[in-house]
C-alpha cells in the first residue's frame, strides 16, 4: 500500500463497490474480520455495493439468508450477484426451456421455480456448475448427453473454492475439466468472474459507470483480471502474502478487508 492518504482518498471518491465474496468478505461459512464494519460504513457513507460470488451451489434466496446471518447485515436482492441469475437470464433470452445439469438440488429448484423443466432424457441444454452433490450417476448421464449432441454451458471457471481453515475444494472449473476430457467438447457459454458479462450485468443494474466503481478481491487471476480487462480500478487483498507475479495489476494492494474498512 502507498501512503495511507492515497488509497483513502481513492476509496472515498468511489460510488459503487464490487466486492468479491468467497475469500474476501467471508470464508465458506465464517465472516472475515472487518466485513460487517465495511458494509456498515458503505451504507453510512451512501455508497452502493454488490457482493459477487461464483458459488452457484445454493439458490440466491438461500444464499442471501445465509449471508445475512453470517455477515450480520441486511443484504437485499441487489446486494448479491451469483452466476445463477446470469444463467436464468441467458436461458430466457435464448428461449431454452428444458435443462439437465451437474448442479445442486437448490439451483435446480431455483430454475424450476422460474418455469424451466428438468429433463434427464432429452434436455435442450446442459448446465455445468459447482455441484457439491455430484455423483457418478449424474456425471455419466451428463457425459452421455453431451456426447450425443447436447450443448452445455458453464457457470464459472474457478477450479477450486475457498474452504474452511484455509483449505480449497473442487469447484466447477475442476468438474468441467473432466467433462471436456471425456467429451472433447467445450461450453458454448461461460458465466461468472472474470468475464465481462458479469460486470456489464452489475453496472447496468445500478446505472453506474466503470470510473465510479472499484473491484475489491483476493485473487489476481479473477478479481484483478476482471478489473484490468474492463478498464476499472481495483484493490487486491494480499492477506500478508507475497503478491504473485502477473501481468494483471491492481490499482492498490491492501492487506485485508478490515484495512479497507478502516480507510473509509
Amino acid at each position: 500500500m502507498s501512503n495511507k492518504k492515497e488509497p483513502e482518498n481513492f476509496l472515498l471518491k468511489k460510488r459503487f463497490f464490487i466486492l468479491d465474496g468467497d475469500g474476501t468478505m467471508y470464508l465458506w461459512d465464517k465472516p472475515l474480520p472487518g466485513a460487517n464494519e465495511l458494509l456498515k460504513k458503505l451504507k453510512k457513507n451512501g455508497k452502493d455495493f454488490v457482493v459477487i460470488s461464483n458459488n452457484d451451489s445454493k439458490s440466491k434466496v438461500t444464499r442471501l439468508k445465509e449471508l445475512r446471518r453470517m455477515l450480520n447485515f441486511n443484504l437485499n436482492q441487489r446486494n448479491l450477484l451469483l452466476p445463477n441469475e446470469q444463467v436464468i437470464a441467458y436461458l430466457k433470452k435464448e428461449k431454452i426451456r428444458r435443462f439437465y445439469g451437474l448442479i445442486t438440488a437448490s439451483f435446480r429448484k431455483e430454475l424450476q421455480k422460474e418455469g424451466f423443466v428438468y429433463d434427464s432424457k432429452s434436455p435442450s441444454i446442459m448446465i455445468i456448475g459447482f455441484d457439491t452433490e455430484l455423483t457418478y450417476e449424474k456425471l455419466k448421464t451428463a457425459i452421455l448427453l453431451i456426447r450425443s449432441g447436447v450443448k452445455f454451458i458453464l457457470t464459472h471457471i474457478d477450479p477450486l473454492c475457498p474452504y474452511k481453515n484455509g483449505g480449497e475444494i473442487p469447484d466447477a472449473g475442476s468438474i468441467i475439466s473432466l467433462v471436456e476430457k471425456a467429451t472433447s467438447k467445450e461450453p458454448v457459454k461461460t458465466f461468472g468472474k472474470p468475464y465481462k458479462d458479469i460486470i456489464r450485468y452489475a453496472l447496468s443494474s445500478r446505472n453506474s459507470s466503470k470510473k465510479d466503481s472499484v473491484i475489491i478481491g483476493d485473487r489476481i487471476n479473477t478479481d484483478i483480471r476482471m478489473a484490468n480487462e474492463n478498464g476499472m480500478d481495483s484493490i487486491l487483498l494480499t492477506k500478508g502474502r507475497k503478491v504473485e507475479k502477473s501481468h494483471y495489476k491492481p490499482t492498490f494492494t491492501i492487506k485485508s478487508i478490515k484495512e479497507v474498512s478502516d480507510l473509509l
